[in-house]
């Protein structure tokens, strides 16, 4: 080992750029994968955080977990079913009662509280202290004794706003009554089995989020693969040379690969190092990224320490692997100069019958028959597991076919090329079109990625203005809400009238087909306004629950004013809804589905969150995998020159112009790259297209200005990124470079 440690040292000044660059390539690499890995872990940390839902839920359902004890009683958990009281300022409040006797189970670390006794969310302890007004515990019946925060193992995140309360024997009995009065199910289900008995979560991740997830890891991992492998690769020839002239002076193979073992080793180690120590010093996006709206249990974000050691494992055993892999061909010759054993391959038709195989898939999935099975399997895992390889097999199919694909249009241009240039480029790429497409690899894979995923949620817009439509609750004005329950009070009119945080009321009464509302009030809290011949106390038809109507009709009959009323508000500030919410819960039963709805807040798109994530998650991963896969290709393009050092120096010495030879570098470098990132782009789009048709009604795929601009710029940026070492080709085929060639 000293004499390798010698040997290093003595050529360190020659190959600093290049270790240093395999370095920056494994840290890059060790953040990013250190990312991905504690974002996976913060997801399946929120899934185990479900204890008491999972309890519920399991109870509500009678799943066999549930079944009855011998000699137990059962714990009585209430979940959320009090209609838009559980919402708070655009966020979602989960409420449960708890009712035991000393005979029922227990939460491991939650005491099931006595009636009158509650626990918080951190979250929520902070909301009620910083927004007294809005007097949220009012909502959730009398509760006197605050018991604490409730353990982070129970809630999904430190965003969760949640609220754990005792209940009394008599009122589980009123609820039942009231319950069974309504025919409904019984508001109180009956728990058996806690975490402390051998509860498990049986929550499971969305599988459309298990395929974002593995196909969009993959996509990340692939270009981080090949960068540290093209960084580790880089000189290779010229290490060639040198390996077989310490063979020639009586090096052992041993020793050889003793050093190969050193460099690999000590450049990867100073990259994991570097980082790791990254990883740990940036941790606020980690801290601040966000999922359904919440964020991750930072406890949840850390990665443990199989979870390191495997990635510096790989990453170790992935660089002196690939290094060993190219250098093990140095060999001696006659004249004391490496020659490589390895003869180019020819490459075979059947690598495109892999992602055929995939877009055939797909294909059948946009058929009928397709459809059909789709639909006859909802309920199946077996979808997102076929749709998943089918990915799979598109994506790593394009980096197998890509160099089969190289070849084949590299000759025909050759055949029809009407310049030296486009000849010498064509010819050269054929033969090496393995290589060559192994450089821009990266980023075809990069461009197939971003046009699946932004074709997948590239509709977000035109959802959030289709959710506006359905939405007959956007037909409020700003500044108004409407007070809907069955069981308000009769004389609900006058106590808002009596609030000072509301300026107007008007009474509308429900029918089977919607709400009859004065036309005197219509266009005073809604956007409609009554036929200009109606009389001011002539009732119009609108029905909140259906989507938004451009004219209203005149009721020409009878409306009972004497049966059910809801009510019509203008508030003072739009903050104010979360007083009226109160006010209103306080008011109804509080087994009963009451609402207080803004006219203001149904003015913005009500869609799942989860969906916007995904769009800006998407941005943000193809960012990066674009920025790593570019990085990839220029390292490569340096590498590729570097080792067709001499056949360039051979052409300039035939007299082709420096131009000529910067001209057929971009040729062979650029004419790969745009041919084969037009035909993945085209699958990313038409997969992605598929994909939202099977998961979504009413998504929409369509391609927006910021996915042309998106591939565009990858497409400029890596383009650009070859023209700016073009100059190298000068450097690389002076006289006095090649001096020993």
């Amino acid at each position: 080992m000293s004499v390798s440690w010698m040997l290093l040292k003595k050529s360190g000044r020659q190959s600093f750029a290049r270790l240093g660059l395999t370095t920056l390539a494994v840290a890059l690499g060790i953040v990013l994968v250190c990312y991905f890995t504690a974002g996976v872990n913060g997801l399946m940390g929120r899934v185990n955080g479900l204890a008491i839902n999972t309890a519920a839920y399991q109870a509500a359902r009678g799943v066999a977990e549930q079944k009855p004890i011998a000699g137990v009683e059962p714990l009585k958990v209430g979940g959320t079913q009090r209609g838009d009281a559980s919402k708070w300022r655009g966020q979602s409040i989960q409420y449960y009662s708890m009712y035991g006797t000393a005979k029922s189970p227990q939460f491991a670390k939650l005491k099931t509280p006595r009636p009158g006794e509650y626990y918080l969310s951190k979250a929520l302890a902070d909301a009620v202290a910083e927004y007294p007004e809005d007097n949220i515990l009012a909502r959730f019946g009398k509760n006197t004794k605050y018991l604490g925060v409730i353990p982070s193992e129970y809630v999904a995140s430190p965003d969760t706003l949640m609220i754990v309360r005792g209940a009394s024997a008599e009122e589980v009995a009123e609820s039942d009554a009231f319950t069974k009065s309504q025919g409904q199910p019984s508001y109180f289900a009956d728990v058996y089995r806690t975490d402390a008995n051998g509860l498990k979560s049986d929550a499971k991740i969305d599988p459309v989020a298990v395929i974002v997830f593995g196909v969009g890891g993959t996509i990340l991992l692939f270009p981080i693969v090949i960068f540290v492998s093209v960084a580790t690769q880089l000189g290779a020839a010229q290490r060639e040379k040198r390996y077989a002239a310490l063979r020639l002076i009586g090096a052992t193979k041993r020793q050889v690969a003793r050093i190969l073992m050193l460099e690999s080793l000590l450049a990867s180690v100073v990259g994991v190092i570097i980082g790791l120590g990254t990883f740990w010093l940036l941790q606020a996006p980690l801290q601040d990224f966000k999922m359904d709206g919440m964020r991750f249990n930072p406890g949840d974000l850390v990665l443990t320490g199989t979870q390191y050691a495997l990635i510096i494992g790989l990453t170790l055993g992935l660089t002196m692997f690939v290094n060993w892999r190219r250098m093990r061909r140095a060999q001696i010759s006659p004249l004391g100069v490496s020659r490589s054993v390895e003869k180019v391959k020819k490459l075979r038709a059947w690598r495109a019958l892999v992602p055929a195989l995939g877009i055939a898939f797909f294909a059948w999935l946009s058929s009928k028959p397709g459809r059909d099975w789709l639909a006859a399997n909802k309920e199946s895992a077996l979808p997102s597991v076929l749709l998943m390889a089918a990915l799979l097999l598109v994506m790593f199919g394009l980096i197998l076919a890509g160099g089969w694909l190289t070849n084949k249009l590299s000759l025909l241009a050759a055949r029809w090329a009407n310049n030296a240039s486009m000849l010498i480029a064509g010819k050269r790429t054929a033969v090496h079109s393995r290589t060559i497409f192994r450089s821009v690899s990266g980023v075809v894979l990069a461009l197939f990625a971003g046009s699946f995923y932004l074709t997948a949620t590239s509709g977000i817009e035109g959802l959030n203005a289709q959710a506006l439509k359905d939405n007959g609750f956007s037909q409020l004005k700003r500044g108004t809400a409407v007070v809907i329950g069955r069981s308000l009070p009769g004389d609900m009119a006058e106590r808002l009238q009596q609030k000072s945080y509301i300026t107007s009321v008007a009474t509308i009464y429900p029918r089977e087909d919607g709400d009859a509302i004065r036309c005197q009030d219509l266009a005073t809290y809604t956007e409609h306004a009554c036929p200009n011949n109606a009389r001011p106390d002539q009732f119009a038809l609108l029905n909140f629950d259906a989507p938004v109507v451009k004219n209203v009709s005149l009721i020409n009959d009878k409306v009972d004013t004497n049966g059910a009323k809801e009510y019509l508000v203008t508030l003072k500030s739009d903050n104010d809804i979360e007083k009226l919410r109160t006010m209103v819960t306080a008011k109804a039963n509080q087994y009963d589905l009451t609402y207080a709805v803004s006219g203001t807040d149904s003015k913005k798109p009500h869609i799942n969150p989860t969906i916007r994530e995904f769009a800006d998650l998407a941005y943000v991963g193809i960012g990066v995998t674009l920025f790593v896969a570019v990085a990839s290709l220029i390292v490569s393009t340096i590498g590729g020159l570097m080792e067709r050092r001499r056949s360039l120096y051979t052409l300039r010495l035939g007299g082709m112009r420096l131009a000529q030879l910067k001209r057929l570098v971009m040729v062979e470098s650029v004419a790969p790259l745009l041919i084969t990132s037009l035909l993945s782009c085209s699958i990313g789009v038409w997969t992605g297209a598929v994909f939202t048709k099977m998961f979504s009604t009413t998504l929409k795929p369509v391609l927006t200005p910021t996915y042309f601009a998106i591939v565009g710029i990858g497409l400029v940026a890596a383009i650009i990124g070859i023209y700016l070492i073009l100059p190298m080709v000068d450097k690389l085929t002076r006289a006095e470079a090649n001096q020993t060639e």
